[in-house]
Parts: structure tokens; sequence; C-alpha cells
């Protein structure tokens, strides 16, 4: 039985290591794109986000829904929320 072992390559980005021996062959490993190193993040912060406004939050301050700019506000008041505390 001989055995061999060959790259396959498609494309820049993705390579296959296939062994065959006799009837058998197996993939090895698979590679599809660019391998990542290096992982950092970024400056995560909830007022980094679209459709959020934090401008004016205090201690205390919610997210809340406003539908003529469809943006999320930071607000002390709660105004039009229904509270359902639910049977006891």
């Amino acid at each position: 039985m001989s055995k061999y072992s060959t790259t396959v390559s498609s494309g820049a980005s993705t390579q296959a290591t296939v062994v065959s021996s006799g009837s058998t062959t197996q993939v090895k490993k698979v590679v599809v794109g660019t391998p990542v190193r290096r992982v950092t993040s970024g400056a995560i912060s909830v007022d980094n986000l679209s459709g959020i406004n934090t401008n004016g939050a205090v201690n205390g301050s919610l997210l809340i829904y406003n539908t003529s700019n469809e943006n999320w506000e930071a607000s002390l008041n709660l105004e039009d929320q229904n509270i359902n505390g639910g049977s006891y």
C-alpha cells in the first residue's frame, strides 16, 4: 500500500490537506480564509451604538424608546409605560 499526502488549494484562501492510503482517503485539515492571529477589542460602550442617545444620563437613568425619532434615549421619567404586576 502506498501512502501519500497532498495539499489542495482553491483560490488564495482555501486549502485542504488530504492523506490517501490504498482505498482510504482522509481529510486531515481544512483552512478557509486567513486565520486571525490576534483580536483586540475596540472602545466598547453603549454610547458607540447607533440609535442610542445617552446625553443627559445620570445615576438611575433608563433607556426609553422614542418612536418619533426611532432612538433609545436616557431618561429618569417613565411616562407611557404600563406595568403589569401579575396575579397574587
